[in-house]
């Protein structure tokens, strides 16, 4: 197996490891292991893998197959958590009017970037893509039925 770890904002550790039986990089999260074991067994991370290149696209860990330019704008409460911060290797910031922000980013899946426009609420709107938008009004719409009175 080779390895490389890295660690995410929530501080979780994941491994990022050729698995043998699937033929394919994975990535593992390692408080999900149910039986690891320490071996005297050691190995060598090919000089040719780089994680921050494995990861380029990715917001966090999870790592997609796919390009989109995910833009979202932000009020003036959200813009002030997210001005001046570094989020992506990508990213792009555009002051707007009113103390508003707009950030583009280029990532390879909306998984991770779903959930981080999430935790914004109602202080982030995703411009695009369609299908990150679309996503989210799928969530919006659970999340309304699942609370009505």
């Amino acid at each position: 197996m080779e390895t490389s770890f890295q660690t995410s904002p929530w501080s979780e550790r994941y491994l990022f490891a050729f698995d043998v039986k699937r033929q394919a990089m994975r990535t593992f999260a390692l408080v999900r292991l149910k039986s690891p074991e320490i071996t005297i067994e050691r190995f060598a991370i090919p000089k040719k893998f780089n994680l921050a290149d494995y990861l380029k696209g990715s917001f966090n860990v999870f790592k997609g197959p796919d390009d989109y330019e995910i833009v979202v704008e932000f009020d003036s409460w959200g813009a002030d958590l997210v001005r001046g911060r570094k989020w992506h290797a990508s990213q792009e910031v555009m002051e707007l009017p009113r103390r508003q922000l707009r950030l583009r980013l280029r990532l390879n899946s909306l998984e991770e970037a779903e959930r981080w426009v999430l935790s914004w609420g109602k202080h982030a709107t995703v411009v695009r893509p369609e299908a990150l938008a679309k996503r989210l009004r799928e969530t919006a719409q659970t999340l309304q039925s699942r609370y009505q009175p």
